[in-house]
């Protein structure tokens, strides 16, 4: 792992969030195949679940080591309250198939069950309280990458609130899928701008950072370039487009604003 910064507990609280989307987008993406083939081991829900195991880890070791344990602990209250919003979802769709004929697909069976389906979020964050007990070595600076993911990950997980999607952990890429909708479009880019303000404020080279920023995006729309690999109906012209042009214009546009946040902040004041 790369030597983390020292910092605020509540930067540090946000980097873990990013931290913990990045690695559940990247966990959810590498299990994706295997729900995409025929006679297929594994359901696109379950795959998510278990990614949560990596993502909670992740948020609780980042959190630990950049803020201590006050961040860690507003990390797990973060992830306790997605958790939570996660089972009442999962709840609502259970109840609502035992009124309705459900498409096909892998739901909860009874309100225990959808409790049981987030065993993989506690065990990831037992794992990361081990983790992050013991010393890790830190440097001085900021983690401006990680913050501004987390900014795109908490922006998001309103959105995903506000529309009731099934998952707030999942909010960049649940936002994203919706993207052919004027209005998320416009969601999804003021997401970006969100992460694009904490990269102005918070790295000392916000260009750079923002050509990083590449790397969030691609892990936010890599679920859908496997899942578009797989289809097996005639392609449209459409979809390779945007899977090659949103990384690139998501790094220009946050690397842009952030850029100029930077210069507007430090800019000398007029006495």
């Amino acid at each position: 792992m790369p030597r983390l910064a020292q910092t605020n507990p509540w930067w540090a609280a946000l980097g873990g969030i990013g931290a913990s989307f990045l690695a559940t987008a990247v966990v959810f993406t590498l299990l994706l195949p295997a729900t995409l083939v025929d006679f297929a081991p594994l359901s696109r829900e379950r795959a998510f679940e278990l990614s949560g195991l990596a993502g909670s880890a992740a948020a609780l070791v980042v959190a630990r080591i950049a803020g201590g344990w006050r961040a860690a602990a507003i990390v797990g209250v973060w992830l306790i309250a997605a958790v939570v919003y996660a089972i009442s979802q999962s709840i609502q769709t259970f109840e609502f198939c035992l009124r309705a004929l459900c498409p096909l697909g892998d739901y909860p069976t009874s309100h225990l069950d959808a409790v049981i389906r987030q065993w993989p979020a506690a065990a990831g964050a037992a794992l990361g309280l081990i983790v992050s007990a013991r010393a890790w070595s830190t440097r001085t600076g900021t983690n401006a990458l990680l913050e501004a993911t987390g900014a795109l990950a908490v922006s998001s997980a309103l959105v995903a609130v506000i529309f009731r999607f099934t998952d707030v952990r999942a909010g960049p890429i649940a936002v994203l899928g919706e993207a052919s909708a004027p209005l998320f479009i416009a969601l999804f880019s003021g997401c970006l701008a969100a992460a694009a303000v904490v990269i102005g404020i918070r790295s000392q080279i916000p260009l750079l950072s923002g050509a990083r920023f590449v790397a969030v995006a691609i892990a936010v729309e890599a679920p859908y370039v496997v899942a578009y690999a797989f289809q097996r109906e005639p392609r449209e012209l459409k979809g390779p487009v945007l899977i090659a042009v949103i990384p690139l214009a998501a790094a220009i546009g946050v690397a842009l604003v952030g850029a100029g946040v930077a210069r507007l902040l430090r800019s000398p004041r007029p006495r």
